[in-house]
């Protein structure tokens, strides 16, 4: 299984407010994008991909949100506002959550209250993780396995703390290329040069 954790530091976990954050700066759209880039191909799904969203912006826990392309059902489409209404349904079903709970609906996606330290570090205990950084080994000198994590933000930089507490626990630093690009935009070079490698 090949996943995308993207952390959205301004993006707020409660369905009405994530909905109306659209347009205001927060960048909650980039996360549309982010899920057609991570799941969708021509004509289907990518059943061995997994888009993980951490949305932070709450008072209380943060909002794990998994789409699951082994397990997702139809959505009704795949333009940005759709997308971002099918993750603020989730949400809205995961109001009340206590942390470490978590509610699966219909369409098989899954929100979690979790953190993204305490995700990171689950899936490092388990599967080889990277985290992209300019400063990073080049992608192309990579051979990958086929359970691998890809850590990112979206417009909001990662504080300095939390690279440190990732490389402690094996996190590996990843580049792309040159350019500072938009999560969407990596999610594809990634699936590139994972679907290219023998």
């Amino acid at each position: 299984m090949i996943e995308f954790i993207v952390r959205a530091r301004s993006a707020p976990v409660a369905a009405d407010r994530f909905l109306e954050a659209i347009g205001t700066g927060v960048g909650v759209e980039y996360l549309a994008d982010i899920v057609r880039h991570a799941i969708f191909v021509s004509q289907g799904h990518r059943k061995d991909t997994k888009a993980t969203l951490v949305l932070e912006k709450s008072q209380f826990y943060s909002r794990v949100v998994e789409l699951d392309g082994s397990i997702l059902g139809s959505l009704p489409d795949l333009h940005e506002r759709a997308l971002l209404q099918v993750i603020s349904d989730a949400l809205r079903a995961a109001a009340s959550l206590e942390k470490n709970e978590f509610v699966c609906d219909g369409r098989g996606i899954k929100v979690t209250a979790m953190s993204f330290e305490q995700l990171v570090k689950s899936r490092a205990e388990e599967q080889v993780v990277y985290v992209l950084d300019a400063s990073g080994q080049d992608i192309r000198s990579e051979q990958f396995p086929e359970d691998v994590v890809f850590v990112m933000t979206d417009h909001t930089p990662m504080p300095k703390n939390t690279y440190k507490s990732m490389a402690r626990q094996g996190v590996r630093k990843l580049s792309l290329g040159p350019l500072m690009l938009h999560a969407a935009q990596c999610v594809t070079i990634i699936h590139n040069e994972l679907d290219r490698q023998p």
